[in-house]
């Protein structure tokens, strides 16, 4: 059994964090290609190990990824 620091070590991926340091270096599959079938449709968030992020196509049909989105809900912003 795992003691409590080892598990939060193995378990915290949040950036700076050692476990997610080592997952940043691996291709990590986010959203399956037919969420974005073609350039320029609406972009999608999420979040990936522990990071707003925001994805798309842009006008070339390249993915973009943008880090550090704040997520404002219709509630937040009346």
């Amino acid at each position: 059994m795992l003691s409590h620091e080892d598990n939060e070590l193995l378990c915290r991926v949040g950036r700076g964090t050692p476990m997610g340091n080592l997952m940043r270096q691996y291709w990590i599959p986010a959203l399956p290609s037919a969420e974005f079938p073609n350039p320029d449709c609406p972009p999608k968030r999420m979040m990936l190990l522990g990071e707003n992020l925001v994805l798309f196509r842009d006008s070339r049909g390249a993915w973009v990824r943008w880090p550090r989105i704040v997520w404002v809900s219709a509630r937040q912003s009346r």
